[in-house]
């Protein structure tokens, strides 16, 4: 459970996050990625189908004008984490949260970001963004509700420092004709809170099988403050097992009629 928590909490971050939207009715998804799809030649709108139910998201991305060589997009997106967080909220196994400090209040995350990506040479993109994080309490939200892990602790800290903001950038390209590469640095800073600080950086291989599957595989590394202190970790973690292995995932695309 920890290990699916961790990764489905990170998984819009395996993505490349360039400011092209997918071309009008082109979708893809993956078995830990969102649901993506081209509603027009500027918009795409995202959902992650396995959180769905239990913390409802939603992300649209519109293109927006040229400036100079950059193609712009922005990206806006709001996600519910509250029932997920009552599931987890409960003593013994799987439980992260002392049932005497549930129930969760209703919480209500909000961000946007501005993309940029321009080509530096024949497919090798440079992305570069910048981001805004709102996190809206409708009660109290207990301080000792925290769940202390890499990525999970930084994404819901907004909710009690009420904001964050982040930078990155990203560089993709091509090895051979079916082989891609992504590498990616990015900082989330959450201003005054108590572990104010997570950089974070992924590499990520794309095994073109098909014109529609492609397999992934990579690793993301994360230091960071903790109440604790700092911490560094290679994810995806196993626990039980205290060691790291690759994170995998298969990836569909198709074009609706």
């Amino acid at each position: 459970m920890i290990v699916l928590i961790g990764q489905l909490f990170s998984a819009q971050h395996w993505a490349h996050h360039s400011a092209f939207s997918l071309p009008e009715k082109r979708w893809d998804i993956g078995v830990f990625q969102p649901l993506r799809f081209g509603v027009s030649e500027r918009m795409e709108f995202s959902i992650h189908p396995l959180l769905f139910s239990v913390m409802p998201n939603l992300s649209i991305k519109i293109s927006q004008k040229n400036i100079g060589s950059w193609a712009t997009a922005s990206r806006y997106g709001s996600f519910y984490p509250t029932p997920l967080l009552n599931m987890l909220t409960h003593k013994g196994q799987f439980g992260m949260i002392s049932p005497d400090l549930g129930p969760i209040p209703r919480l209500l995350g909000l961000y946007t970001d501005l993309l940029l990506t321009r080509a530096l040479f024949t497919s090798t993109y440079l992305s570069i963004k910048t981001g805004l994080s709102l996190g809206i309490s409708f009660n109290g939200l207990d301080q000792r509700t925290t769940i202390d892990l890499p990525l999970v602790y930084h994404r819901l800290g907004i909710f009690y420092n009420k904001w964050a903001v982040r930078f990155g950038a990203d560089l993709t390209g091509n090895i051979t004709k079916k082989l891609k590469y992504l590498v990616d640095a990015d900082a989330h800073i959450l201003p005054g809170f108590n572990g104010d600080l997570s950089l974070e950086h992924k590499g990520v291989l794309f095994w073109e099988i098909n014109e529609h599957l492609r397999l992934l595989c990579g690793y993301k590394f994360v230091w960071a403050r903790f109440p604790f202190g700092p911490q560094a970790r290679m994810l995806p973690y196993i626990p039980i097992m205290e060691t790291w292995v690759p994170f995998i995932d298969l990836q569909w695309s198709g074009t609706r009629k």
